[in-house]
């Protein structure tokens, strides 16, 4: 186990020095900062303050220069540029390092102490080697916290019900605060943990059934009271983002339910306005949609079989077998007595949140990253891992075992250098053909300026013509860049004649997934075959 988590570590700490910043770092650390410092809550009010937060703290003692009158992305950018931006990004991503191996901790615990020391080793080792826990394990963004928050929830919860006393309750209840603070999608715990106390009441005795309702009862009592407490906390007690100030906007972009209930709210202010907001923008962004790219096509609607694709291609082959094996197993015993403890037991507290996040996400039409499943992935592995005893007891059981983790940790090391952003198994072609089946923040998430400096030294290339989307800034890392049209934060340095000498795209521009301002060069260079590859970067040589 120690072995596995300083693998972990490591591998954490590796991507955290080779990954630049990625497009929403700057704006979770900048807006974390101010809630931090300011109270302030007009940045980024979409999304809850938990993470941001925590990914700000070590920057307190820093001595950063605050510029005046705080806005929105040109304030981000002079915070994040005109202080130190590597520093700053390398101090904002130890938190989610550190978040990181405890979710690696919960889930060997939970898996060890329900199915056996075996489980719990291969529940950790399944998530050291998980290219997408990885790859999201070390950046300062809410995505792995939400992870874990999820995960933490859920564990408390499990052991509310083997024993449903007020300590457990409350636990429950706080758990279930920091998961919908660091992330509005763990709202869906609600209705996932409804469905589990409705199995356990169907199959509890008719004697205990009234005893259980009224522990229930209680839960539900100390949550309305706990949970809303604590968000209102988080924002410092305070309703408007800032005295004198709002970012309500109206209602009704939402879905008509979600509006009723959002205005509702605001009309008694129930919850800070700036966490409603977010509510509100979340509703109306999952109804409305957003630009999205599957296999090679656009829609501003996204697809139902999104997510389901990029579960199929973004985890490893060893991750699929070890999950088919699981599969196998759990049809294998469905029906001995050792399948299951008492219903719904603790494999339905892994498959009922897993299942609910999976089918909420897919309905959503947000589809622009693997990443909204990251809290469905502690789930799978605790699934896959409470197999792994059983699986032993089969003839080649131990072949097969062993072959899963070949085939889970090999292609996980081989990636690591290129970032396991930009992971692909066999079904997508590899990371070099990822981008037919999958792009957006599943392969360039602005996070490869840094791999095409090392290009281009390698090269003995001195400037490029450089098509960039992302947060970074290529006069950080000492890249002489002309700018072609793009969507970043720094002031560039126009090319006067696009498309000479070495031209560096990313592929969200080149595939059309972003806009930049103004006229758009880059359909006339998506026939052309790429002279080669700077990580995520297409590189052509022209004229």
């Amino acid at each position: 186990m120690a072995g596995l988590i300083a693998v972990l570590a490591a591998e954490l700490v590796f991507g955290a020095r080779t990954d630049g910043i990625t497009v929403d770092e700057p704006v979770y650390i900048s807006a974390g900062f101010r809630h931090l410092t300011a109270l302030d809550f007009r940045l980024d009010p979409e999304t809850p303050p938990l993470a941001k937060m925590v990914a700000a703290l070590p920057l307190l003692p820093l001595g950063l220069h605050v510029p005046l009158a705080p806005g929105e992305w040109g304030w981000i950018y002079r915070f994040f540029h005109e202080n130190s931006a590597s520093r700053m990004i390398a101090w904002a991503r130890i938190p989610v390092v550190v978040l990181t191996l405890l979710l690696a901790l919960l889930v060997w615990g939970w898996a060890r102490a329900e199915h056996g020391p075996l489980a719990g080793l291969a529940a950790l080792a399944l998530l050291a080697f998980h290219p997408s826990l990885l790859a999201h394990g070390h950046l300062a963004t809410t995505d792995l916290p939400s992870a874990l928050t999820f995960l933490a929830a859920s564990w408390t919860f499990r052991r509310w019900l083997q024993v449903p006393t007020f300590p457990r309750a409350v636990f429950v209840a706080i758990a279930l605060c920091a998961a919908v603070l660091t992330r509005l999608t763990a709202w869906l715990l609600v209705p996932a943990f409804g469905l589990l106390a409705l199995l356990e009441l169907r199959a509890v005795a008719a004697a205990e059934r009234r005893r259980l309702l009224g522990a229930m009862a209680k839960l539900f009592v100390i949550a309305v009271v706990v949970v809303p407490l604590g968000i209102w906390a988080a924002y410092g007690f305070r309703y408007e983002p800032w005295p004198g100030r709002s970012v309500t906007e109206n209602a009704n972009g939402a879905p008509r339910p979600a509006a009723r209930i959002v205005t509702a709210l605001l009309a008694v202010r129930a919850l800070p306005e700036t966490y409603l907001e977010g509510v509100r923008f979340q509703a109306a962004h999952a109804a409305l949609g957003h630009r999205a790219y599957l296999l090679g096509r656009l829609s501003e609607t996204g697809w139902r079989a999104y997510y389901l694709v990029a579960f199929g291609v973004k985890n490893t082959p060893g991750f699929l077998l070890a999950l088919a094996l699981a599969i196998v197993a759990g049809l294998k015993g469905w029906r001995t007595a050792a399948s299951v403890d008492r219903p719904p037991g603790v494999i339905g507290h892994w498959l009922v949140p897993a299942v609910v996040v999976f089918v909420a996400v897919s309905i959503g039409r947000i589809d622009i990253g693997e990443r909204y499943l990251l809290p469905v992935y502690p789930y799978a592995i605790l699934l896959a891992a409470a197999a792994v005893p059983r699986v032993r007891t089969w003839r080649r059981g131990d072949l097969l075992l062993l072959a899963a983790l070949i085939l889970h940790a090999v292609p996980a090391l081989l990636v690591a250098p290129r970032g396991c952003l930009t992971y692909f198994n066999f079904l997508a072609g590899g990371p070099d053909r990822g981008h037919r089946v999958l792009a957006d923040s599943n392969l360039d998430w602005g996070q490869d300026l840094p791999r095409l400096a090392r290009w281009m030294k390698r090269q003995g290339v001195d400037e490029i013509q450089l098509g960039y989307h992302g947060s970074d800034d290529p006069e950080r890392l000492g890249l002489r860049a002309l700018d072609l049209p793009g969507v970043h934060l720094y002031p560039g340095r126009p090319a006067a004649r696009p498309f000479e000498g070495v031209v560096a795209v990313s592929p969200n521009l080149l595939l059309g997934i972003v806009e930049p301002k103004g006229p758009n060069p880059y359909p006339r260079l998506r026939d052309r075959r790429p002279d080669g590859r700077a990580g995520v970067f297409f590189i052509y040589r022209l004229p």
